[in-house]
């Protein structure tokens, strides 16, 4: 009798040893993809600037380029984008006596996203479009991308280099 409940134990141990082995590697798996989700999102440069959102529909019609130092002005920025969006998106926390935000807005025919290069120079701050991988697909949807870097406070001017 012995003999016989030998082998089903053996079994059972080599099938929860495959059990685990599975298990570690979803585990490990998962984990990986989230830190280059979050790594992708997490993209700034030298100056400290910090992508913050990046959105389909601002509603804007033309490539705007907003530079926004202070609630007010942030606000009434969410309020335009919110137009149309129910629930609208919920401003981010900003403490604008060090931080600003820089709004990048795509025109209608822009289908991605732009990263954006800031350069600080003597009288002003420098950004500059750094165009990014066009789709071979052309979609059919209407989109105006958006854009929010956060950055820290500097009281010059923005220029734009295209």
């Amino acid at each position: 009798m012995k003999k016989f409940m030998k082998g089903p134990i053996k079994e059972d141990l080599k099938m929860f040893k495959y059990f685990i082995c599975f298990f570690l590697l979803v585990v490990v798996q998962l984990n990986s993809c989230k830190s280059i989700a979050q790594s992708n999102l997490q993209d700034s440069n030298d100056m400290g600037m910090e992508l913050i959102l990046n959105e389909n529909y601002s509603g804007f019609e033309q490539e705007e380029y907003i530079l926004i130092k202070n609630q007010k002005q942030l606000n009434a920025f969410y309020g335009k984008i919110n137009r149309t969006r129910k629930p609208g998106l919920t401003p981010p926390i900003i403490d604008f006596t060090t931080e600003m935000i820089l709004v990048w807005c795509g025109d209608s025919s822009a289908s991605n996203y732009a990263s954006l290069e800031l350069n600080e120079n003597d009288d002003f701050l420098q950004v500059q479009k750094i165009n990014s991988k066009k789709s071979k697909d052309k979609s059919n949807l209407v989109v105006s991308p958006f854009s929010i870097y956060k950055l820290p406070f500097n009281s010059k001017d923005l220029k734009i280099e295209k």
